[in-house]
């Protein structure tokens, strides 16, 4: 299969990228920095949309992507509301969800035949987290752009898919934050010693994707409802 996957660097991309090309499937990459795997890969910062086109154009030598995962993403600063500024929500949505719109029209212009379209999400796209304004309306507004990309493409599956938590750096960015000033982070500090590590998730996600097409096009899905 033809895999294409945005933040191959480094946390659950990395992982998803390496245990796809170790199957032997053909994984193209997009990523900050090198992601060191053996992928056909190409290093773009999501916040340059118009370098965007001219990274895929040179890195997508196919006519055929089987599935495409938009991992990438930037969790923001976690402050109150009020203390953030227009430039740090327009570079929260800038990476989390025009960026995602321009690969994705960037394949719909070049015929690219796709079956899947896998946005990774989050239960903050569905709930309100004290602080975190950035994180939660911009994977909000993920989700619903797969949405309405699934209503006027019915020839491809979307799917907004939440892996659960994930230990990266995301969540070590959290655990630095005193829980005094921003509550939220209580209980993920908690379960940090707990939980799944990104090789572990990407696994799991891997065996999944095959009963996608099951789902509701455009439709979120929690991977933890899955009984292993």
């Amino acid at each position: 299969m033809n895999i294409l996957i945005t933040g191959t660097s480094s946390g659950l991309g990395h992982e998803l990228a390496k245990q796809f090309a170790e199957r032997g499937d053909t994984v193209y990459g997009i990523s900050r920095t090198s992601s060191g795997l053996n992928i056909k890969q190409a290093q773009c910062n999501l916040l340059d949309l118009q370098e965007l086109p001219i990274v895929l154009n040179k890195l997508i030598d196919t006519d055929q992507i089987d599935t495409v995962i938009l991992n990438a993403s930037m969790l923001g600063n976690i402050s109150e509301t009020r203390s953030l500024t227009v430039e740090e929500f327009h570079e929260t949505f800038t990476v989390n969800v025009l960026a995602n719109k321009v690969i994705i029209d960037w394949l719909l212009r070049h015929n690219i035949r796709i079956k899947n379209i896998v946005g990774i999400s989050t239960g903050a796209s569905l709930k309100t987290y004290y602080g975190w304004s950035l994180y939660c309306t911009s994977k909000s507004a993920f989700k619903q752009l797969l949405s309405g990309y699934a209503v006027e493409e019915p020839s491809i599956h979307f799917l907004s898919l939440a892996p659960g938590i994930i230990k990266t750096k995301m969540q070590d960015y959290i655990y630095s934050i005193n829980p005094a000033s921003i509550p939220s982070v209580k209980k993920f500090r908690d379960m940090y010693d707990t939980m799944d590590t990104p090789d572990i998730v990407a696994g799991k996600i891997i065996k999944f994707l095959p009963n996608i097409n099951g789902l509701e096009s455009g439709s979120y899905f929690d991977l933890r409802k899955v009984i292993e």
